[in-house]
């Protein structure tokens, strides 16, 4: 009963067919009357059980994250806020719980990627037929001005705007596909896509090949065209990092790294997608860096305790556009240390148990699946502001649940045994550090780069 309840708040909480069919319940709060259900369920059942997927340390690491959002605040003079900021990041850090909670077998595991993945497919049929019809356009299509004919004042905009936007010839707006709720941003639904994406392969079969093409080929299909009408550009990088693992298995890091780095260069040489460029010289690209020029000010200027929870556009008039750098600019060094570390621990892990489990192992098809996943996600992260938001956390905990149902798995239990110290003794604090000082360079050297192009 409790894990039905969750795979049905789940599937619900990435479609959101309350905010597309009937907006007017939103009042009753269903979804907080369905999580509660699901929490008071899944508690019972995990105190009876005595079982939990994930780790105290995965909990001391989300808790003392949370705690700092308050703390930032308050350390900038703003005490009162604390508990605000704290209350904030509530849904986020309950939905890691729930997973926690509820996932805790192999097959529940499968059962809750195959929810999302069946929700966001959903989506995207919803979406494109939106874009092609234009039933629904106005909830699940984004009307932007394209930013080239903006630059143009001798260009007028068209009378009317058109009601079908795939029927749209004026070349005067970008349409760009998106979900509802936390996914009405089309970079946030084309982050989830791309996180989607890998877990359909949860269904593979060896030699079923019309079975791959129903259940596999053809969804994926689906989402790479949502993904292509979203016109995010962080989403299509995601999807070629993606690739880049597929390769590598194929042709080796070298010659994948050699390979990619020449399609790079081939595709920032087209510097177009629906007319939105990869160039940091590009108007939204280029205003992107300098949002994260003043996230290193910020980190310069409060690098313990950062400039606080929410205050990065106190300071600048866009957001981050970065995951990375919101965290450093508005939680300092301490935050950076806590979020990072959980996205550290939680890729160890994964990789210990791929070192760790037999190769045709189920549940290592799991944890590759899920590490894939990851690492989707947080290229999308990279272009995106999006260090607090629930995806991350629902995606972490179901990677921790991969691992915790990894070191559950036959031959994996004796504790005498090498296997078990190798998947249980994870040495994250070190690779922690490492990996803020790397990206924190990588933000300069973004940064100096855009900034010598300008010729400033």
């Amino acid at each position: 009963m409790s894990f039905a309840v969750f795979l049905l708040y789940v599937f619900l909480s990435f479609f959101r067919p309350i905010e597309l069919f009937a907006p007017e319940m939103a009042q009753y709060r269903p979804m907080l009357v369905l999580w509660t259900l699901g929490f008071v369920l899944a508690a019972s059942r995990a105190i009876v059980r005595k079982e939990i997927a994930a780790r105290g340390t995965d909990f001391k690491l989300l808790f003392a994250f949370m705690v700092m959002l308050g703390v930032s605040l308050a350390l900038n003079g703003w005490a009162g806020g604390a508990f605000t900021a704290m209350n904030d990041f509530t849904t986020s850090s309950m939905l890691f719980l729930l997973v926690a909670l509820n996932v805790t077998t192999l097959r529940r595991l499968k059962l809750a990627c195959a929810a999302v993945v069946l929700s966001m497919l959903v989506s995207a049929l919803f979406g494109i037929q939106a874009y092609h019809t234009g039933l629904y356009a106005d909830q699940l299509v984004l009307r932007q001005s394209s930013p080239q004919l903006e630059e143009d004042p001798s260009r007028a905009p068209p009378e009317a705007v058109p009601a079908v936007p795939a029927q749209d010839q004026t070349g005067w707006y970008l349409w760009r596909v998106r979900g509802q709720g936390f996914l009405n941003d089309p970079n946030d639904f084309s982050q989830v896509l791309v996180m989607c994406l890998p877990l359909l392969f949860v269904l593979w079969r060896e030699r079923a090949w019309v079975r791959n093409t129903l259940l596999i080929v053809a969804p994926g299909a689906v989402m790479m065209y949502a993904i292509v009408l979203s016109q995010s550009r962080g989403a299509l990088l995601g999807v070629a990092s993606l690739l880049f693992f597929i390769v590598r298995d194929w042709l080796g890091t070298t010659r994948t790294a050699i390979l990619g780095g020449l399609g790079g260069v081939l595709f920032l040489g087209a510097s177009a997608v629906g007319g939105r460029g990869f160039s940091s010289q590009e108007q939204s690209a280029g205003e992107r860096i300098e949002a994260w020029a003043v996230g290193l000010e910020l980190l310069k200027w409060r690098p313990i305790w950062g400039a606080g929870y929410g205050n990065f556009t106190d300071h600048h008039h866009l957001t981050a556009h970065n995951s990375f750098v919101l965290c450093f600019a508005e939680l300092g060094l301490v935050g950076y240390f806590l979020w990072i570390g959980m996205i550290v621990l939680t890729f160890k892990s994964l990789s210990a148990a791929v070192e760790t489990l037999p190769l045709r192992s189920p549940h290592r098809q799991m944890v590759v699946l899920l590490r894939n996943s990851l690492v989707g996600f947080l290229v999308c992260a990279w272009f995106l502001s999006r260090t607090y938001q629930p995806v991350l956390y629902f995606l972490l905990a179901l990677c921790v649940a991969a691992w915790w149902c990894a070191s559950h798995a036959p031959g994996m239990t004796d504790k005498e045994s090498p296997k078990y110290e190798k998947i249980h003794t994870i040495p994250w604090v070190r690779s922690t550090f490492i990996i803020m000082f790397l990206t924190i360079v990588a933000i300069r050297g973004f940064v100096f780069s855009h900034q010598l192009g300008r010729g400033g």
